[in-house]
């Protein structure tokens, strides 16, 4: 970027000022905006406190709309975000990046100088006001300064949770200041005037005995006595009947100094306290975690503001060692003392434990005597709050289950830091109380093997570092995991780590291996139990079922059919499961589970569902497993392909080759599970969704997957006695082995399908077999045997009647003649295949002659012909979205117009786009011509 550049982008991001302290506003170059819909606004008002700092969209989502948002939330994001670069930077080409409102992987990140928001000068006078304490007149002048700068109520009119919070806290510092300033104020000798200021207040906030304090001393001091003593009087009434507490030991004395006649009054000074320090201790091999650690850093308050933070995961992944190692970190920078307690909330020996109990103990923990401890809730949430007033004292809410067990404990006017770790997501934390969001997931590799390395000790990781590489794989890098299987080693001096990756090899013992002999609280399986058991029926019946899917990812409409529920209520189910951290969502609408807990969820669905439960719930899987294959392959074959085998079309519905492509490319790695899991069970489906999906593997490079899903299908169509099924599937396996050139694999294949279809008489399948073995004889260049061969399956296609399988054959035997070096003959063949095609109006067989007449007419050095051919082919690929032979027609046509470089370059980039997509074996061809035309 240029300095000019630079030098316009500060200009432009210097005009813009925005206001929070009252009804939210903004200008640029002074002329103030229309800031559009209250959504709108309520997305600047994030962007704007949290400027300078990137804020994700889901954040936006959850700040704008809170625990509920309508599907259309993140369109709305962008819309109103769209709005608000329109409103700052009206002169900004659309297409243009803004200097003022960026766009980052991560999400929005507004750009505003300190002195360009209300609320930032705010706080930088509050900062000042504190360094000027041993100068009344200045600190009081930097109060007045701040408290100058409020127009109303905090974010006035603002939707949403985020803004609520925030506009309780803003008022919290507001009020905070006022109450410095007045004690300041007292210690210059303006009493007269703080008791006027204060009068009104203590009549808008009752139960504040801070101000109280001060308006009492204020009033006598002013001569007025016995208004001061009718101030306590008052408040300890309203106390009593609200809260059923008395004054705090603070304003007792004070009024005790009214009630004697001292002539400046003050508190007394108080008995020393004990300062509570109740951190759990660390755990010695705390290994790893660094951007959590630099996260949880970032976010330390340093103004009057409380920060909550929410570290949440599954069990077993190092919560609870996280947030104790911070803590322990910061501890010295919380001087009110470090307060610890476990909430029990997935404790499968005692319920969770309540706020009210929760709130005793911390209340007890910061001095107060049991018997001023209020009964209900409300009144010592009050107290609780009154008591960290000011305060600056780590909090740590360990094993949360909800929101809600959290909310009563939070402080309220303070410097304090509150940890909560859970295993539920607690969005509601994120959405209404404004906490940060660390989520755990599972530790890399290097990660696992340092942890280990520290607790077996690096001389036994070093002497079998395979070993130690597949362990902690094992273990599925889960810390709890890795940390019993070190203690397994290190109690057992005799057992190597290799002894112990065979021990946990085998998937039906490995949680018996993860558990430690004298405390099964601390096994895996226990940590996997308390998430479990806190789950409802159907949300658990969901997660074992679940377990039977035999693939490393799960999609939505998988998880609805395997469950047999309609797909809006999988989804809810689901995000149960994900709010838990049971389940985790890679992408939108598919879903993994970690390998233990995959473990876990087979283990429960064997123990906890019937027999028939678990058969009925694999059927419905299978079913929509070929249903869903069964579509995409129609989807993706052109319309005038024959369907080998297929049963009538489902239900199920894709809207373009595109989609239906990518479906099967997401999948395919499922599709071969669970065709496993139909040979396993002895279905049909074991064979039907391989063939389903014939025209996905003729299109795609996944030669591995096609080779491998063919043999299950070979396998078990041999075992249900469909003799035709099983030639198709050794046929197809012989289209893979072409393909991967291995023609003398290919040959082999086709001649097995050719022998099996002549046993049973399959004509039609016959002709493909021979056509299959032309297909391999040319690849292994013999080409006389290939024409053959070519010559005899169109002599069978014409006898079965088949235009299309003798059209197709022409195809190939163009492409054999071609490699042969018999352009001529090539051309003759394409042009017959394109007359068949064309009688029968078979537009993507056209389509296919055209590419291969114009790859002829390349050879034969007629380039303007070749590309009208390969344009006109172009024209019904566009159409048909048969993407792969869309993007051979273009590589011919880049070839073709090799004499106009920009253009035979545009051409070959599209197609290598294609081609890369599909891990096209002519990729590497295309990169290199491009190279050379660069």
């Amino acid at each position: 970027m240029t300095a000019d550049s630079d030098e316009v982008r500060q200009r432009v991001q210097n005009e813009l000022r925005v206001s929070l302290l009252g009804a939210l506003a903004a200008t640029v170059d002074g002329q103030e905006l229309t800031l559009g819909p209250p959504r709108q606004r309520a997305v600047l008002a994030v962007l704007a406190l949290r400027a300078n700092h990137v804020v994700s969209r889901s954040e936006l989502i959850d700040a704008v709309w809170g625990d509920e948002p309508p599907a259309s939330a993140d369109n709305g994001i962008h819309t109103y975000v769209a709005g608000l670069r329109r409103l700052f930077e009206p002169d900004r080409a659309s297409r243009a990046p803004s200097s003022v409102l960026l766009s980052t992987d991560a999400g929005y990140m507004l750009r505003l100088p300190s002195d360009s928001s209300d609320a930032a000068t705010f706080r930088t006078h509050l900062d000042d006001a504190g360094r000027l304490r041993a100068q009344p007149a200045a600190a009081i002048a930097a109060f007045d300064a701040a408290l100058g700068l409020w127009r109303g109520i905090a974010l006035d009119g603002v939707p949403g949770p985020f803004a609520a919070v925030e506009r309780a806290r803003l008022a919290e510092l507001r009020l905070t200041a006022v109450e410095q300033r007045a004690a300041l104020m007292l210690s210059v000798g303006r009493e007269a005037e703080v008791a006027a200021e204060l009068t009104t207040l203590v009549s808008a906030h009752p139960l504040r005995e801070r101000l109280h304090g001060l308006l009492m001393s204020a009033l006598y001091r002013g001569g007025r006595q016995a208004e001061a003593l009718a101030v306590y009087t008052d408040l300890r009434r309203l106390l009593i009947e609200e809260l059923g507490i008395e004054p705090g030991p603070e304003l007792r004395q004070l009024h005790e100094q009214l009630l004697v006649g001292r002539h400046d009054p003050q508190p007394e000074p108080a008995a020393p306290v004990l300062v509570p320090v109740q951190l759990p201790h660390e755990i010695r091999d705390f290994t790893g975690r660094a951007k959590e650690l630099a996260k949880l850093a970032e976010v330390v308050p340093h103004d009057h503001s409380p920060v909550l933070v929410a570290i949440t995961g599954t069990g077993g992944v190092g919560k609870t060692a996280l947030a104790v190692r911070f803590a322990h970190q910061v501890a010295s920078r919380f001087p009110d003392g470090q307060l610890h307690v476990d909430l029990r909330g997935f404790d499968a020996s005692s319920p969770p434990v309540q706020p009210a109990a929760a709130l005793h103990q911390l209340l007890q923990s910061l001095g107060v005597p049991a018997e001023r401890i209020p009964d209900d809730l409300p009144a010592k949430s009050a107290l609780y709050r009154s008591v960290l007033a000011g305060k600056r004292v780590l909090v740590l809410l360990d094993n949360a289950r909800l929101a809600e067990q959290v909310r009563p404990l939070l402080p309220g006017r303070s410097s304090s830091m509150v940890l909560v770790t859970s295993r539920n997501h607690l969005g509601g934390l994120v959405a209404r109380d404004g906490a940060h969001s660390v989520t755990l997931s599972t530790l890399t590799r290097d990660e696992a093997l340092a942890l280990l390395t520290s607790a077996v000790g690096p001389d036994r990781v070093a002497a079998e570092p395979a070993a130690a590489a597949k362990l902690v794989e094992l273990c599925g890098h889960l810390p709890l995991a890795v940390r019993i299987a070190a203690e397994r080693v290190v109690t057992r001096p005799h057992l190597t780590l290799a002894d112990l990756a065979d021990d946990l090899a085998d998937e039906r013992d490995r949680l018996n291996v993860l558990a430690t002999g004298d405390d099964e609280d601390t096994a895996v399986r226990a940590a996997f139990s308390w998430s479990y058991l806190a789950l409802k029926p159907d949300a658990a019946r969901m997660f074992r079922l679940i377990g039977l899917h035999p693939g490393a990812e799960i999609s939505l409409n998988a998880v609805a059919a395997l469950t047999g529920v309609p797909v809006s209520r999988a989804r809810v189910l689901v995000d149960v499961l994900a709010g838990g951290h049971m389940l985790e969502e890679v992408a939108r609408g598919r879903f993994r589970l970690h390998d233990l807990l995959r473990l876990y969820a087979t283990e429960l669905s064997a123990t906890e569902e019937s027999s028939d439960g678990r058969a009925e719930a694999v059927k419905r899987l299978l079913r929509w497993y070929f249903d869903t294959a069964n579509a995409a392959g129609t989807v993706i074959a052109p319309p005038d392909h024959p369907s080998f085998l297929l049963p009538p079309l489902s239900t199920q519905d894709f809207a373009s080759h595109d989609e239906a492509f990518t479906w099967c490319r997401t999948e395919s790695s499922n599709l071969l599970a669970v065709s496993r899991l139909a040979e396993e069970e002895h279905s049909p489906t074991a064979w039907q969704i391989p063939v389903a999906l014939w025209n996905y593997f003729i299109v795609s490079s996944a030669l591995d997957e096609w080779t491998r899903t063919y043999r299950v299908a070979e396998r078990t169509a041999a075992r249900d006695g469909n003799q035709a099924a099983r030639a198709w599937a050794i046929h197809g396996q012989g289209l893979a082995a072409f393909r991967g050139q291995r023609f003398a694999d290919a040959l082999e294949l086709f001649d097995r399908a050719l022998s099996i279809r002549r046993d049973i008489d399959d004509h039609v399948g016959a002709a493909w077999s021979l056509t299959g073995l032309g297909m391999a004889y040319g690849g292994l260049r013999q080409f006389d045997l290939a024409v053959d061969r070519f010559g005899e399956a169109l002599d069978r296609h014409a006898e079965v009647g088949s235009w299309f399988g003798e059209g197709g054959t022409r195809l190939f035997l163009s492409d054999i003649l071609r490699s042969a070096g018999q352009y001529d003959a090539s051309l003759a063949a394409a042009q017959r295949a394109f007359e068949l095609m064309d009688s029968h109006d078979a537009v993507h067989g056209k389509a296919m002659a055209l590419v291969a007449i114009g790859w002829a007419q390349h050879k034969l050095g007629d380039r303007v012909l070749a590309r009208d051919s390969f344009r006109h082919a172009l024209a019904f690929l566009r159409v048909l979205g048969d993407r792969k032979s869309l993007a051979e027609a273009l590589h011919g046509l880049g070839e073709a117009s090799a004499g106009q470089p920009d253009v035979a370059r545009t051409h070959l980039l599209e197609a290598l786009t294609i081609y890369e997509d599909y891990d096209h074996p002519l990729t590497p061809e295309v990169r290199a011509r491009l190279h050379e035309l660069a």
